[in-house]
């Protein structure tokens, strides 16, 4: 009880001085130039803008008279005046019917604006020095490479993004929940590191589905009595086919608790069947044959409808796409305390009577568990295979489940490399147990801080190691102590860099810090021991060996992090099954086509960075990355196995580049139709880095009660509420874009015509796409590829939108007018070099603003 109370008023006062951004004793104060304003400002806003934003008119709830100041310190006024700039600089205002400015006056004032603009950002950031704790996947990873250990941080809170990106340091504070969590994870790290004794004793258990079809079935395993259910799945020999999914047609072995906890393996052995297209045909005609006849036989003045509707339901099994079926698909669930939890999704690529044996690796604590293999090969369900696809003589792919296995717990060595890596064997742990003692705190301190340690941090932990080991007499209990106080030290959860110069210029950092800065920015993560060496040496600011540990890093699995941390957020991926298109209107919308656009996304960007391809291909390319389940969705043949590989894009089909992948096009869609509008403000706002500008408010949404709004367009309804005089300036520049994108519905699928019938489907005289726009430089654009050619086009403005935000990912902060030029130096390198990806990264970690907080 004392210790714990002792950790609290550690962790409490240490974190309490890093609660807040960290200001110098005389803080820089902004003075606002009143003087400038009148000269420069106030007689351009009066002759020119006034009218339309003033006392008599306030155009868009915008007064130029009471909403523009000198005073850009404050974040309202500034973002008025970076709006003013904008439309200005874009010609938008005045109106084309107005007086316009000379090119004289205008420069004058964005000159003057743009000036105060980056004074004032200079002055607050000269003032307020924030400190960047980790993020929940960074905090994750350093425990991975720190420890050894694969903590689940999902249960902390979630990290904010600001900026596009949840590793930003002004958003990252800590509270009384985030302590105890931190306090709570050393220890489960810990307990999780660190073992005592012989090596647990292994149980290897194998379930045979087929010994029992109900709850009554138990077989004894360790003296208990497990439940071994295959539910309604058919036995085939000593396996059980798995035809379609249903609550009753599951496997699952439950109601056990293994006596050790620890890390298990789970085993399947299956093996897959596929009917072919002629296959399916035959199966669903004899279906559908049956039907029609007992229609006939109960009322036979129905023949000729009935006939009808069977030769329509022949001709749907005939054409429709999906019945081109891929692999049968499996999911396996955890059930943990109460708790379930998918650990695997699979396709079964084993061709029957030839099986394969999966392996999953998940962790088993000592609570009631259980284990569920569910079918998860989706068929959409039309109006003519809905009824029939619960029948076991619809043909479906199917997975024949042998067996399945649970082994564990399982450890590669003992003890586990964790418990090496933090208590290594010396003569000293019996001779000295306080010298072995500070040489594990000493370890273990100047990795987690990322830094050389300081002898009297060294002290403090080892009187810590003292106090615990004076009560215990045991080295292994008595460590915990220390090692968990470096775990919730501030040192070890916030990313340590230099306060201002004495004159509040920017410091540089030092080489271990440009170290960190370096592997957080790469790997999420902590530098390695090469990182380490550089830093200690002296070598890492220099630009070759810079470079060559880019190269390096880059090259390392762990480097990962950047496709799923950077793309994910920049992309949107993780806003992928927020708001998913209606099951009932997108049917051909599953969980195996989510999963796979959101994968599809980081494997197209990991393609780019690999190959060093020109960021170009974001705009347009002429191939994608796809698996067999997107191929289907796209209509891409020759593609077999969930595997992602790049594939060149077919004649015909309208694919390549981001805005053409089903992961944009759904989440910019509110799922039950397409949003030219959100399509619109996502294309501005992540490949032309440009702000949409925030909608008027009290506007709404497009009026409900326009007669024939029910059958209206999206594009009508969106004519319709661009009426509006305070939404058409806004609507001018969002919409083109967004209405180029209208062959592609809102799962992202690919469409000549809107359907407007039951549950969405289209009919042969439903509105044809109209996918025409003018953008607002006059540009004429008709379709995707079109829309393709004119943002290729603006080549320039996708490399600084890609520039800032790699900037803004690499260094934790949002970047604001002062950093423009830096951006744009970031540009001419890509363009003078090969657009890469890699030149850019290059570009970020050897310029000053990288180098330097």
């Amino acid at each position: 009880m004392m210790q714990s109370r002792y950790f609290w008023r550690l962790l409490a006062g240490s974190l309490a001085l890093i609660g807040s951004p960290l200001r110098g004793e005389t803080p820089a104060v902004f003075q606002p130039d009143e003087a400038g304003f009148q000269e420069k400002a106030t007689a351009f806003l009066k002759q020119h803008c006034v009218r339309c934003h003033g006392p008599e008119d306030d155009q868009g709830e915008f007064r130029v008279d009471t909403q523009l100041s000198a005073a850009f310190d404050d974040l309202t006024t500034s973002g008025k005046w970076r709006e003013v700039v904008n439309v200005l600089n874009s010609h938008e205002m005045p109106p084309e019917d107005e007086p316009q400015p000379k090119a004289e006056e205008v420069a004058k004032l964005v000159d003057w604006v743009t000036g105060e603009m980056i004074r004032a950002e200079q002055v607050k950031r000269d003032s307020v020095i924030i400190m960047r704790r980790m993020n929940r996947d960074e905090y994750r990873n350093t425990i991975r490479d720190l420890i050894g250990v694969d903590y689940d941080t999902s249960h902390f809170p979630q990290d904010p993004p600001t900026g596009g990106f949840d590793n930003n340091g002004g958003a990252l504070t800590i509270s009384p929940l985030h302590m105890e969590q931190y306090y709570d994870a050393a220890r489960e790290i810990l307990d999780a590191a660190l073992v005592e004794g012989e090596q647990p004793p292994s149980i290897r258990w194998r379930f045979q589905p087929e010994s029992g079809h109900s709850d009554s079935n138990r077989v004894e395993y360790d003296k208990q009595r497990l439940i071994i259910n295959s539910g309604k799945n058919q036995d085939e020999g000593d396996a059980v086919a798995m035809h379609h999914h249903s609550w009753d047609r599951n496997i699952n072995v439950r109601d056990f608790a293994v006596k050790e906890p620890g890390k298990y393996v789970v085993r399947i052995r299956v093996g897959g069947r596929v009917p072919t297209r002629e296959q399916v045909v035959e199966a669903a005609t004899a279906i559908l044959q049956k039907r029609f006849d007992e229609a006939i036989e109960k009322n036979p003045s129905q023949e000729k409808w009935k006939r009808q509707e069977f030769e329509r339901g022949v001709e749907h099994f005939k054409t429709y796409p999906d019945y081109d079926y891929g692999r049968p698909r499996l999911k396996v669930t955890q059930h943990l305390g109460g708790q379930p939890r998918v650990i695997a999704e699979f396709d079964v690529d084993a061709d029957m009577p030839e099986m394969q044996t999966i392996e999953i690796e998940t962790d088993f604590s000592t609570e009631k568990a259980g284990l569920t293999i569910d079918y998860a090969y989706d068929i959409p369900r039309e109006l003519e295979n809905f009824w029939m696809q619960g029948s076991d003589e619809f043909a479906r792919p199917e997975a024949i489940v042998d067996w399945m296995e649970l082994e564990g717990p399982v450890y590669p060595e003992w003890p586990p490399a964790s418990h090496v890596r933090l208590l290594p064997d010396s003569p000293l742990r019996e001779s000295d147990p306080r010298e072995y003692a500070r040489g594990v705190i000493s370890s273990l301190l100047q990795r987690a801080y990322r830094r050389p340690a300081d002898p009297a941090e060294i002290e403090k932990k080892l009187a810590m190691f003292d106090a615990a080991y004076e009560q215990s007499k045991s080295i292994d209990t008595a460590i915990r102590t220390p090692l968990t106080a470096i775990l919730i030290s501030p040192h070890f959860l916030y990313l340590a860099e230099p306060t201002a110069g004495d004159d509040n210029s920017a410091a540089p950092l030092d080489d271990y810090q440009l170290a960190s800065r370096l592997s957080y920015f790469l790997w999420s993560s902590m530098p390695d021991d090469e990182l380490f060496r550089a830093a200690r040496d002296g070598k890492l600011r220099e630009p070759d060996e810079l470079n060559r540990q880019v190269d390096r890093m880059l090259a390392d699995p762990k480097s990962e992090a950047l496709v799923e941390n950077f793309a994910g957020q920049w992309l949107s991926l993780r806003e992928v099954g927020a708001n998913p298109p209606a099951a009932e209107l997108f049917r051909r919308y599953d969980r195996h086509l989510e999963t796979s656009i959101i994968e599809e996304g980081r494997a197209f960007f990991r393609e780019i960075l690999r190959h060093d391809l020109p960021v170009t291909n974001f705009l347009d390319s002429d191939f994608v990355v796809i698996n067999e389940r997107l191929a289907r969705f796209y209509g891409i043949d020759g593609v077999e196995g969930d595997a992602f590989r790049r594939v060149e894009v077919p004649e015909g089909v309208h694919r390549g580049g981001v805005l053409t992948q089903a992961s944009m096009l759904s989440i910019t869609s509110n799922g039950t139709r397409t949003s030219p509008v959100k399509r619109g403000v996502w294309i501005l706002k992540n490949i032309l880095g440009t702000d949409p500008g925030l909608p008027v408010a009290n506007v709404g949404e497009i009026a409900p009660k326009v007669p024939g709004i029910d059958k209206a367009t999206v594009r009508q309804r969106l004519e319709i509420h661009r009426e509006l005089p305070q939404c058409a300036r806004c609507h001018s520049k969002i919409d083109p874009l967004g209405f180029a994108l209208e062959n592609f519905d809102g799962s992202g699928d690919w469409r000549e015509r809107e359907g407007h019938g039951y549950q969405g489907r289209i009919g042969e005289n439903d509105p044809l796409i109209d996918a025409t726009a003018t953008l607002p430089d006059g540009t004429e654009i008709n379709g995707i590829e079109s829309l393709q050619a004119a943002l290729v086009d603006k080549e320039d403005l996708f490399l600084r939108c890609l520039s800032e935000k790699m900037f803004t990912y690499a260094l934790g902060r949002e970047m604001g007018i002062v950093d423009r030029p830096q951006i744009g130096e970031a540009v001419a390198a890509m363009k003078a070099d090969d657009k890469s990806l890699r030149t850019l990264i290059r570009f970020i970690v050897q310029s000053n603003t990288f180098q330097s907080k």
